[in-house]
């Protein structure tokens, strides 16, 4: 189940900021994307706890974070691009480092996902073969959680 963050229209930042607080998950973002996204968190449906959130823009790139016991950085990158031939090592620019994971290219589009401080971050971004910079991610909410814990409990009425 995901509980989609709208309301009132808000800066991007803030429907983050909101998200962070009420389920325990930081929210990553592509800081130069020109689209609004839309910002939701997923439930563990076993044990009733926020596990991800993704922001999803309109012309179908996105950014995820999923905390630990979910899927591994290579099944992210496979569900995101289930037609990708292979997936290698690649490296994610991560707030104050380098990372090391993987990726896979489909369709016009680069899915990448890797571990940061417990953390399973996931970008789609096009696939702009090789050339370009690597796309500007926004992590917020992270430097106030603790390293790769799951979310905090749903309230009853976030539940299925």
């Amino acid at each position: 189940m995901t509980t989609p963050a709208t309301s009132a229209p808000r800066a991007v930042g803030d429907i983050a900021a909101r998200i962070v607080a009420r389920t325990g998950m930081p929210v990553l973002l592509l800081a130069a994307h020109p689209g609004e996204p839309t910002v939701t968190a997923g439930i563990d449906g076993d044990q009733r706890r926020y596990a991800s959130t993704a922001a999803a823009y309109p012309d179908g790139l996105r950014a995820e974070v999923h905390a630990p016991g979910g899927p591994d950085p290579e099944q992210l990158v496979r569900r995101a691009l289930p037609g990708a031939d292979r997936v290698s090592t690649a490296y994610l620019a991560t707030p104050g480092s380098l990372t090391r994971g993987v990726e896979a290219r489909h369709g016009g589009l680069l899915a990448r996902a890797g571990t940061w401080r417990g953390w399973h971050l996931l970008t789609v971004t096009e696939d702009l073969n090789y050339r370009g910079p690597l796309p500007a991610l926004r992590l917020i909410g992270a430097d106030s959680l603790p390293d790769g814990r799951p979310g905090r409990p749903c309230p009853a009425q976030d539940q299925p």
